[in-house]
């Protein structure tokens, strides 16, 4: 069945962990990286919403044991993965900088949603469509896509300007994406945003 594209007129842009100490290690960096940065340029000129997630990992005593043990699964030994404020690899990539009026919210999970006042800052914009971008397309963007549609925001991933660690992991994700949520690559996106 086909559905009408999403409107992008009450959108908000998602820029997902784009941390040195995740963003920084996905297969597809070189890649994501310039089509966010238009993303960002796009959203700028017509003062559309603009979030980034910054992942924060609590110390071990405090780590959620479900988390560690997800993660393990993926090649990351326990406890061996602390972002931390301060350090280097919590940082958000230099070339995606956010601006000063944009919101940057620590987050603990791979939903967006938990442990943040994400829902009500959205719900202050008016925003329906939530933009995704970022990495990992397995872990935060597909939690946070899921958990955005049973709370009546809709989710609209950008297929090309996702990434995880492996190309494997990333075409699974999607794979899964495409049959629940709208798939878009950036140039569609562009192309149908408001004018400025």
């Amino acid at each position: 069945m086909e559905l009408p594209p999403l409107s992008l007129e009450s959108s908000a842009l998602v820029v997902w962990d784009m941390q040195l100490g995740i963003a920084g290690r996905a297969f597809n960096r070189s890649e994501i990286v310039p089509r966010i940065k238009v993303l960002l340029a796009q959203y700028r000129i017509r003062k559309l919403p603009i979030v980034f997630s910054q992942h924060t990992t609590p110390p071990p005593e405090w780590a959620n044991p479900a988390m560690g043990r997800s993660m393990a699964r993926r090649g990351m030994a326990p406890g061996g993965f602390r972002l931390a404020p301060g350090i280097p690899e919590w940082e958000i990539l230099p070339e995606l900088t956010p601006l000063p009026e944009e919101l940057v919210l620590s987050k603990t999970t791979p939903s967006f949603f938990v442990g943040t006042p994400l829902e009500e800052m959205l719900r202050f914009r008016h925003v329906e469509t939530l933009v995704l971008t970022g990495v990992s397309t397995e872990a935060g963007i597909l939690g946070t896509a899921r958990h955005a549609s049973t709370l009546g925001f809709q989710p609209l991933v950008v297929e090309d300007a996702v990434g995880s660690m492996t190309p494997e992991g990333n075409e699974a994700a999607l794979g899964q994406l495409r049959g629940l949520y709208d798939v878009e690559p950036t140039a569609a996106i562009i192309a149908r945003l408001p004018g400025r």
